[in-house]
């Protein structure tokens, strides 16, 4: 009996030592929160203080202010504080640049060691705007930033808080930095201009060209052989007309050898230029990224290629579409006359027309220019005479 109460009061020893180390646990715990938070409030005024310092930078700047006074920059290291002692995660961006680019670009003046401010913070805007959304973090946040000098190269620093915090941890995608990084290149460089030009080639001048350019005329009669293998290897449904259907896979590389034979005769200078044009586009880019970042153009020529195929293809399936529609028609309207014939007949009937007309067509042509010529002749003769 006597063991059984000593086994028992030794339990209650044991179970007394382990809540006594669970609550010394738990007040270690809260100590070293205290002590963290207070070393993070010190670091995020340090860094504060470190992004405002007037040896580095001319000023402290915020998505709404170009420039933040004394009192602005106390309210504002004030929300830091609260948005920290809330648990609050700092995020810190830099975003540096070669100076070299940077003149090039318009933005800086080696000779003053001065950047346009004012054009880089609204491009920093925009870039924090663009990380921000797809983050979902744009409607819950505060931030500052700093253009700093005291380097070779010029950089901006960024400092991002929640002030009701909604995320334990910092990591951010890829893909947020990626675009942020994106945002700033692009309205650095301005390359929208040099890109219409590519669209407009693309778009414009071939593929709509081609969009108005019956395949199945007597002058395009080289495609019609294609033209109509293509037609009929197309599956029934006609929803799947269109280049990106992977049911077209096995017919695609006759679209592209149409599509680059029709090309080659009509658009060889227009496509020339385009590849003129897209090889200056890789240079800028690989000049700017680096050879670090090469998937951010590498594949961009071959894209633009592939867009200027996919485009000409969906326009010879398009028309494929039409030239059915008139097949069915004339098939609709034959049987309301009485006749039964198939749609190959009906086919090579259109065919023949076609090339007969563009026959007749040509034929007046030559008629009308002809008798132009006359008359330009006969004109030309009556004033030699008036001269005499």
């Amino acid at each position: 009996m006597l063991d059984g109460k000593k086994e028992k009061l030794n339990q209650t020893k044991i179970n007394k030592e382990k809540y006594i180390e669970k609550l010394e646990k738990k007040l270690n715990y809260s100590i070293n929160k205290v002590e963290n938070m207070e070393d993070r409030l010190k670091n995020y005024d340090k860094y504060m203080d470190y992004m405002g310092n007037p040896e580095k930078t001319s000023s402290l700047f915020t998505e709404s202010s170009n420039q933040l006074n004394e009192n602005e920059k106390n309210e504002l290291k004030g929300k830091f504080k609260i948005a920290h002692s809330k648990g609050s995660i700092m995020w810190q961006d830099v975003i540096s640049f070669d100076n070299r680019w940077l003149e090039e670009n318009g933005l800086y003046d080696a000779k003053s060691h001065t950047v346009d401010e004012n054009r880089l913070k609204d491009i920093v805007r925009l870039s924090m705007k663009e990380m921000l959304k797809k983050e979902s973090m744009d409607k819950h946040v505060i931030w500052s930033g700093a253009i700093h000098y005291n380097t070779d190269n010029i950089h901006v620093h960024i400092a991002t808080v929640e002030p009701s915090p909604t995320r334990e941890r910092g990591k951010r995608k890829l893909k947020s930095l990626e675009s942020m990084k994106s945002k700033v290149v692009n309205n650095i460089m301005d390359r929208s201009q040099a890109q219409k030009k590519i669209n407009d080639l693309i778009r414009n001048r071939m593929v709509n060209s081609k969009k108005s350019d019956s395949t199945l005329s007597f002058k395009n009669r080289k495609f019609k052989k294609d033209f109509l293998e293509i037609f009929h290897a197309l599956p029934e449904d006609r929803r799947q007309w269109s280049y990106g259907y992977n049911s077209l896979s096995s017919i695609k590389p006759k679209i592209d050898k149409m599509s680059r034979d029709y090309i080659e005769k009509y658009h060889k200078k227009d496509f020339e230029n385009l590849i003129e044009k897209l090889d200056k586009e890789v240079e800028v880019y690989k000049k700017t990224y680096g050879s670090s970042d090469k998937k951010r153009y590498e594949n961009y020529k071959d894209n633009k290629v592939d867009e200027l195929y996919k485009r000409m293809g969906n326009a010879f399936l398009q028309e494929m579409k039409q030239y059915d529609n008139s097949v069915k028609a004339k098939l609709v309207q034959e049987k309301v006359n009485g006749n039964s014939r198939n749609r190959k007949e009906v086919f090579k009937d259109n065919l023949g027309f076609n090339q007969i007309k563009y026959g007749i067509d040509r034929m007046l042509n030559s008629e009308y220019k002809n008798w132009k010529n006359q008359l330009a002749y006969e004109k030309l003769q009556q004033d030699i005479d008036m001269e005499r």
